[in-house]
Parts: structure tokens; sequence; C-alpha cells
């Protein structure tokens, strides 16, 4: 079985923030990454939080979306 990303292994490959999205609204949030401890699993952050649109905790979150899309636009830049 494949161990989701963590923390750590999501900040050793450059990112520093998540998406979080309320499954029951589709309100969306990216927030930072720093101060969660490193062995907390990318898909257990949301656990962590509310909407703040509807106050609904079935949440889902993973690696932000923006950051990831910059981190391969600056690579195929470099390139």
């Amino acid at each position: 079985m494949v161990q989701p990303a963590t923390v750590a292994s999501h900040r050793k490959n450059g990112g520093h923030r998540v998406d979080i999205w309320c499954n029951d609204c589709n309100h969306h949030a990216e927030v930072s990454t720093d101060g969660l401890p490193d062995d907390l699993p990318i898909p257990d952050i949301c656990l962590r939080y509310r909407c703040s649109k509807c106050g609904g905790k079935n949440l889902m979150s993973r690696p932000s979306v923006h950051e990831h899309r910059g981190q391969v636009t600056r690579k195929q830049n470099a390139s």
C-alpha cells in the first residue's frame, strides 16, 4: 500500500501550501503548512479545519495546485 505524502515530504519537494476543499459547498481555501507536524499526512490536514463558508467538516486536502503549477513553470523556464 502506498503511503500518503506527509508535511515533511511535501516540504522536501518544495511545497509549503495545501488546498482544502469543502465537499458540501465546494468552498476552497489554500493554507500554509507552517507550524504543522512533519509526520502529518497531507490528506489528514483537513481534519484540523472547518469550512469558513458553511461550517462543515466534510473536507479534503491535497497539495496546492497553484504552488505545483508555479514549480513546473519555473523548471520549464530553467531548461
